[in-house]
């Protein structure tokens, strides 16, 4: 199985650090548990420090992301 990198751009980080601070100041427990927000906020620090991510960490910010267009829908 190859699993090739993605190397983020400016618009991509801008996003994750949106969802980071969704994650870290709007979500609560009844959305999404405590422990995958602290997964999820640690994979961004570290895809933030590399400057990629990889095929199964695009999934997860995928369906993450996904939540968060779901919220803003709903919250504006």
């Amino acid at each position: 199985m190859w699993n090739n990198a993605t190397f983020v751009d400016k618009e991509q980080l801008k996003n994750l650090k949106k969802i980071d601070t969704w994650l870290a100041v709007y979500v609560t427990e009844d959305l999404i548990p405590p422990e995958i927000i602290k997964e999820v906020r640690d994979l961004i620090t570290r895809i933030e420090k590399q400057g990629y991510y990889y095929e199964g960490e695009a999934e997860i910010l995928n369906m993450i992301g996904k939540e968060y267009n779901q919220y803003k829908k709903q919250n504006r």
